[in-house]
């Protein structure tokens, strides 16, 4: 029988994760705000499309992926409270006024015609920087600490994943003319830029940082 007083590896020995993520309490419940305000905004976006793009398989596509971020905004929404005392509408907001006009320019072609553009802004440059941002936060937040937020980012990655092979799919079958490739590059373009000076969807920092980490010259001699 196992001696219940004998001292113990905190972890089994196929078990080697670390304790400490890259973020603080604090850091992890800014980022979820952040992700709970573009998750509803895409779906806001997805639901104003579906009555007015005149494709019947495209309505049905953005019916189905519209559905997955008004779940992943209840998921953040309900993450939190867990992480902070406070009302978690008081941290649904955009990283920056950048961000909010890149969100804008997402929604600005309205007319029947412009399928293309609606769809480039969602699966070619929203969803892909969501996807690296969900992606950094995965790998670089604590497994063990933080366990019930790399479940909600494996949910949403599941579904963005999907969502992004789909609707590139779309895209891919809608565009048929020279004219078409340009005027889907051009808007891509467009976005692209927005979305850099906004430092990416949870605003700088949304990947990491790719400066180099200051280092003394090593001694010579």
């Amino acid at each position: 029988m196992a001696d219940p007083s004998k001292p113990r590896a905190p972890f089994a020995p196929w078990d080697r994760r670390e304790l400490p993520g890259s973020f603080t309490v604090e850091e992890t419940a800014i980022r979820v705000g952040h992700y709970k305000w573009i998750e509803m905004r895409i779906f806001e976006l997805m639901g104003g499309w579906v009555a007015t793009i005149p494709e019947l398989d495209v309505k049905l596509r953005l019916g189905t992926h519209c559905y997955h971020h008004a779940f992943h905004s209840e998921l953040w929404h309900k993450r939190l409270p867990e992480l902070r005392e406070m009302n978690p509408d008081r941290l649904t907001n955009p990283p920056n006024g950048e961000m909010d006009a890149f969100v804008e320019a997402v929604g600005e072609p309205e007319g029947p015609d412009q399928t293309i553009e609606k769809l480039v802004g969602l699966y070619r440059v929203f969803l892909p920087h969501l996807i690296a941002a969900y992606t950094y936060h995965l790998n670089n937040t604590s497994q063990i600490t933080d366990a019930p937020t790399i479940r909600s980012l494996n949910f949403c990655l599941m579904d963005d994943m999907e969502e992004w092979r789909e609707g590139e799919m779309i895209i891919q079958s809608l565009v048929e003319t020279p004219e078409e490739v340009e005027r889907a590059a051009s808007h891509q373009a467009k976005l692209e830029k927005l979305i850099l000076a906004a430092g990416g969807v949870v605003g700088p920092g949304s990947i990491g940082s790719f400066e180099p980490e200051s280092a003394e010259a090593p001694a010579v001699g």
